[in-house]
């Protein structure tokens, strides 16, 4: 009986240590699964989480394009609610464009479910914005998800795609006018001749240069001569359609390419009429500025066919231009070719012209109206070339300006003209030799103290120079005008103002700089003696410098008329052809020794 109790308790325990342990087990389960549940709702959080912090808009879809889910950078981009999108076509939803033509993105769903392929659009994409219609540059990729379905993945490149089209910008357009440049003009030509080819039409370039922009720049400084290409390039587009295109070629040169033209003519009458717009004064600040520009014409394909030998055809022509009347337009012609050799020449020349000792100064006399004597001269510079003989400044001088050559002859004049002033010294005849400044001149850097050194040399002192000096430089206020004139004031040097009156000089210039003398220029001098010509513009230069204690000096007398009204008005100095022309030295020498002569006068 015991054994039968011991066995059926035994069976009891085991049966009970079954069921606990099921019960264990099962409890285990519950547990684990719970856990499980936990995890995986953690993990969807921090899906979901990090879904909505991405800087791209997702959108996941099924298979056919419907949306499923989208984040809210994925709203915001289509212009939607939060929950507006669910259940639309993708299609609908972000309504995508790509170079011009609507993209079907149900449709890329699809192949790319399909395929089981990653599909990407990295340029030319745009999406419009249902909200506002507002324009989007987007780069997007679709991908296949292991369950079936899809999802899209849109960044919003639009900044890039902005600072991409400011350098593109920046590298083919000029920084100040906002006009193409020669390498953008130059991919545009050739695009139109090729047209011009394929449909044998007739295009033309327009070569434009300011005249005389460097004197602006010298005189006035380049902040203005910055407003004035500015303006210069307005003007210009204004003359033009929207097919043609205008281009700074650099500097103070323009380059316009007309396309779509029926004649010649047509390309001519665009040169007058940008002409005729440019002749129009330039109002920059307080000044009013007389602006010209020459232009130049070459066509394709009677000219030539070639994009480079176009646009120094019309290079040519528009020096021509301008060596024959600035402010015009003229056509290439064949003669222009050899015109510009010459030109080519004529620079290699002058610059052989100084070791060569080719160059010679002339002297005009100047005459003291109150004594009737000669007390100064002009210094003229003129080049005896070996084959063409003596040439006057107006044939070269333009081209040392331009090609910086004035300089080192600058130096050599005024060296020649103190050395010349040191032997009439030494004959007993003191004169005071006024010599010329370009503008290039006068801002070089340490002109002064090479004066000062040129006079040392020659043992000269100061007084018996006398330095010429336009007006128009004396205007440019970014340059220390006051210090430099200061500075040959020290030397003992006169300083003579020219030009005045004829420019945008005004009296305060006068007062405010250290000056001597005032120059009165021939244009004034020839209205004396003329029917109607009362000298009124004389007579006020002559009583203005009067007040201010400043001698004047007229230039281009040329009778005696003139001569003695100047007199008669208080004017100091003269000089002109009625006085004499310019001559050698010894031609100055022989006129003070028969000074009976300048008496009658």
């Amino acid at each position: 009986m015991t054994t039968l109790l011991l066995a059926l308790c035994l069976c009891l325990a085991v049966v009970l240590s079954v069921l606990l342990a099921c019960q264990w087990h099962a409890a285990r389960a519950w547990r684990m699964r719970h856990a499980t549940g936990v995890v995986l709702q953690a993990a969807q959080a921090r899906t979901l989480a990090l879904l909505h912090a991405l800087p791209a808009a997702v959108v996941g879809t099924d298979h056919e394009g419907i949306v499923e889910y989208l984040n809210p950078r994925a709203s915001a981009m289509g212009g939607r609610l939060p929950d507006d999108g669910l259940g639309m076509p993708v299609t609908q939803l972000l309504p995508l464009f790509h170079d011009g033509t609507p993209i079907d993105a149900a449709r890329q769903v699809r192949d790319c479910v399909a395929r089981q392929e990653v599909l990407e659009v990295a340029r030319g994409a745009v999406l419009l914005r249902h909200l506002d219609g507002k324009r989007i540059d987007v780069q997007y990729s679709c991908a296949p998800l292991a369950q079936g379905g899809a999802v899209l993945l849109l960044h919003d490149v639009s900044a890039r795609r902005r600072a991409e089209q400011q350098l593109e910008f920046i590298a083919h357009h000029d920084g100040l006018t906002g006009l193409p440049n020669r390498l953008h003009f130059q991919i545009r030509f050739e695009h139109g001749i090729a047209y011009a080819r394929r449909h044998q039409g007739l295009l033309a370039v327009l070569f434009v240069d300011i005249d005389r922009f460097k004197s602006i720049n010298d005189s006035l400084g380049h902040d203005v001569g910055d407003q004035v290409l500015t303006e210069f390039a307005r003007r210009v587009q204004q003359c033009v359609r929207k097919v043609d295109t205008v281009a700074r070629q650099g500097g103070d040169e323009f380059i316009i390419l007309l396309t779509e033209l029926r004649t010649a003519q047509d390309a001519e009458r665009v040169a007058e009429k940008i002409v005729g717009a440019i002749a129009a004064p330039f109002v920059i600040g307080e000044y009013s500025l007389a602006v010209a520009a020459s232009v130049g014409v070459a066509l394709y394909p009677d000219d030539d066919d070639d994009v480079n030998a176009l646009i120094e055809k019309a290079d040519l022509a528009m020096y021509a231009a301008k060596r024959h009347a600035p402010g015009t337009c003229l056509r290439y012609a064949a003669r222009m070719q050899t015109q510009s050799y010459s030109r080519t020449i004529l620079e290699t020349a002058l610059r052989h012209a100084l070791e060569r000792d080719e160059f010679v100064l002339y002297y005009q006399p100047r005459m003291n109206l109150r004594t009737r004597s000669i007390t100064g001269v002009k210094a003229l510079l003129r080049w005896k070339h070996p084959e063409l003989g003596l040439m006057m400044p107006l044939d070269f001088l333009h081209v040392l300006e331009e090609s910086a050559l004035i300089l080192p002859v600058g130096a050599w004049v005024l060296a020649t003209a103190v050395g010349q002033a040191r032997s009439w010294i030494a004959q007993g005849q003191p004169l005071t030799v006024s010599v010329s400044l370009s503008a290039r001149q006068f801002y070089q850097r340490d002109i002064a103290r090479n004066f000062a050194a040129a006079l040392e040399a020659a043992g000269v002192p100061g007084h018996c120079i006398e330095l010429e000096i336009a007006a128009a430089i004396l205007i440019d206020r970014s340059q220390n005008c006051e210090l430099i004139l200061r500075q040959f004031r020290q030397l003992g040097m006169a300083i003579a103002i020219s030009d005045f009156g004829t420019g945008d000089a005004s009296l305060n210039y006068l007062k405010r700089f250290p000056t001597d003398a005032v120059k009165i220029e021939k244009c004034f001098i020839d209205d004396l003696g003329k029917p109607g010509g009362d000298g009124a513009m004389v007579r006020a230069i002559v009583a203005m410098a009067r007040t201010l204690e400043l001698r004047t000096i007229a230039g281009g007398v040329e009778n005696g008329e003139q001569l003695e009204l100047l007199a008669e008005m208080g004017c100091d100095e003269a000089f002109g052809y009625f006085l004499g022309r310019a001559m050698a030295p010894e031609g100055i020498e022989a006129l003070l020794k028969s000074g009976e002569a300048i008496q009658n006068l």
